[in-house]
């Protein structure tokens, strides 16, 4: 597939995250030749117009294009929404149109969709700790007041920080499907039936999702350039079915190997989700210690525990 040219047109003055993430979009699937400009004699003669001069590609009109959730489209989301299914099979011909559709859904609810609202006045970061987010980056690309006739320069510099992101957005998504293969397999040939062993670390957690209906796997081994690891799964609750001993808590070298009796241990983090060994053997072994450890409750188990406590008090008070 070779990109064709194309004249492309958005406003001039201060920029947003939607029209800069519009702009990489294009640069994707064209040759651009990009003005910047409210001159509508100009824009009229351009061959794709966005966020700007009406049109199908500009959203600032009083009958808002909206999405089934209710957030409506910028000139970001108009776009991605004619034009993002190209840029991935553009990327990846491999893709099956299935596949095609889901990158594309993934991309516009994990990076279009927050654009478009903020650029709609829907503030969507309701966290009491201060968050940057891709729309304040991207408009943080702005010459300051006192800067003088670089505003062209630093579009096309956040245009090129926008298509970093967006590229690396649809790689993740691409290599989830092309993992999906690689974790079935080690799911149906495993041979201990609570662990998936990976001869090299993926993007496990959707595929085996799917794949293990019945929540039958506790923990995921792969190996790292240097040794082998083994992470806890969460379940739907998102709690780890399992988490690593106590005992191993933050211990390291000769005091987890001490402790565990696997001789080439290397670490357990604090957090008792993810553990390491130097050989697959020794990580084997680490799997089944974690497995054969007693049940630990969680933590809603030990607040029913703690309710039907009070309650028997209540009772024999009375």
């Amino acid at each position: 597939m070779e990109k064709q040219f194309k004249r492309i047109g958005t406003h001039d003055g201060k920029f947003h995250a939607d029209e800069v993430m519009a702009t990489a979009i294009l640069n994707e699937i064209f040759i651009t030749e990009l003005t910047r400009t409210r001159d509508k004699k100009i824009l009229d003669g351009l061959d794709i117009v966005y966020d700007v001069n009406g049109g199908e590609l500009d959203h600032h009109g009083i009958d808002k294009v909206l999405r089934e959730d209710g957030i409506p489209y910028s000139s970001c989301g108009l776009v991605w929404n004619k034009f993002g299914r190209d840029v991935i099979s553009f990327k990846d011909q491999a893709l099956n149109e299935e596949e095609i559709d889901d990158v594309f859904k993934f991309i516009d609810r994990n990076l279009i969709e927050g654009i478009d609202a903020l650029d709609n006045g829907i503030w969507i970061d309701k966290s009491e700790v201060p968050l940057m987010n891709i729309s304040s980056i991207l408009s943080g690309f702005n010459p300051v007041w006192y800067e003088k006739n670089n505003e062209n320069k630093n579009f096309n510099k956040a245009v090129e920080f926008a298509a970093s992101i967006l590229n690396n957005k649809i790689n993740f998504k691409i290599s989830v499907l092309k993992a999906k293969e690689k974790v079935i397999k080690a799911y149906e040939t495993r041979e201990i039936p609570q662990v998936v062993i990976l001869d090299t670390y993926c993007p496990y957690i959707e595929a085996l999702k799917e794949t293990d209906k019945d929540e039958e796997i506790l923990f995921v081994i792969f190996k790292t350039k240097t040794n082998y690891l083994i992470q806890t799964v969460r379940g739907k609750d998102g709690e780890d079915r399992k988490k690593l001993p106590k005992a191993w808590l933050g211990k390291r070298d000769e005091e987890l190997a001490k402790v565990t009796g696997v001789s080439d241990a290397i670490f357990c983090h604090t957090g008792r989700f993810i553990a390491a060994a130097s050989s697959l053997e020794g990580i084997k072994k680490l799997a089944q210690i974690a497995i054969d450890e007693c049940h630990e409750p969680y933590k809603h188990e030990n607040i029913i525990a703690k309710i039907i406590k009070s309650v028997r008090k209540l009772f024999v008070r009375k």
